[in-house]
């Protein structure tokens, strides 16, 4: 299926803006997944180097470029998937510039069916990087009909059909890139203690966001060494304690900037950032954008060229 980007470009930011404001969670029998963000982006050139504690599912719809991770390039054309697993390195290159679109997405292991949950956990472990073709798999048609419902800023959008499209959207990543929603659990994981105190790690942390969180205070309130709880979030968070914080400080802000009219220092501050300088430079390094152009384009404008 050939594909005319023009036709799209005007949809991006109409796109961005809606599902970024609304659909950050999505909620359906036995699944709950959380949304860090949607993204749609006329062109993306080269990043840098990095790793989500989170996946992050793309799909090209033109240009070319390549995928790298862990060392392994891959390369990228209009249809191909592409997924980055939690805690993996990785980097997307391209000098013509691609045209994306992406979300990044977990479950959530508190509200699910063991099904879902063994699958998710092995699309973390087993996952496939990079598939090719993908016009006429699942994935890149749920991408088409989710960006088709914003090709008219004078069409009222459905948010019952936008959750479908996204759950139908989520799912479809996770079996294309996954071995699927039919493998059980290993005895010795689904039974794991470090799971539960680890999760334990992660309610306190989010429940304090707004106060100093060292190691030596989570690892306290668990009553757990702090090397314990080190190797906890390297096993189970696929990066490091210091990284997890900042990632979860600048998800709240990101809530706070678009639903709030709260200053951006206020922000910072409640956010348990040091200064708003340091939540400048840690926002604009997870985001790719400024606190204060996130607020003004509501992520309308996101990492792309915002003459587009």
């Amino acid at each position: 299926m050939l594909i005319d980007n023009h036709l799209f470009v005007s949809f991006y930011k109409r796109a961005n803006s809606i599902l970024n404001r609304t659909l950050n969670r999505i909620e359906q029998q036995d699944l709950t997944v959380h949304i860090h963000y949607w993204g749609f982006m006329p062109r993306h050139y080269d990043n840098t180097e990095h790793k989500h504690s989170f996946f992050e599912a793309c799909y090209v719809l033109t240009g070319s470029g390549s995928y790298i991770e862990d060392a392994t390039e891959f390369p990228l054309q209009p249809g191909t998937m592409f997924l980055s697993r939690p805690g993996v390195q990785h980097q997307i290159r391209s000098k013509e510039g691609l045209s994306l679109c992406y979300v990044a997405f977990e479950l959530d292991e508190t509200a699910h069916n063991e099904l879902y949950a063994a699958a998710f956990r092995l699309l973390a472990k087993q996952g496939i990087p990079v598939l090719q073709e993908g016009q006429q798999q699942a994935p890149g048609l749920l991408w088409l009909s989710l960006l088709s419902q914003f090709h008219s800023v004078d069409k009222t959008y459905s948010p019952h059909v936008l959750n479908s499209i996204a759950a139908s959207l989520i799912l479809s990543i996770a079996a294309a890139h996954g071995p699927g929603f039919y493998q059980e659990p290993s005895g010795t994981e689904a039974h794991d203690e470090g799971i539960s105190m680890f999760h334990q790690a992660e309610l306190f942390i989010k429940d304090n966001l707004n106060e100093p969180l060292s190691l030596e205070r989570v690892a306290g309130h668990l009553h757990i060494t702090t090397r314990h709880l080190t190797r906890l979030f390297r096993k189970y968070g696929h990066q490091s304690f210091v990284h997890y914080v900042q990632e979860q400080r600048v998800q709240k802000a990101k809530h706070l900037l678009l639903n709030t009219d709260r200053q951006i220092k206020e922000i910072a501050v409640f956010c348990g950032f040091e200064s708003v300088h340091y939540f400048t430079r840690v926002f604009t390094s997870k985001l790719g954008v400024t606190p204060a152009r996130f607020r003004r384009s509501q992520f309308s404008e996101g990492r792309y060229d915002s003459e587009l």
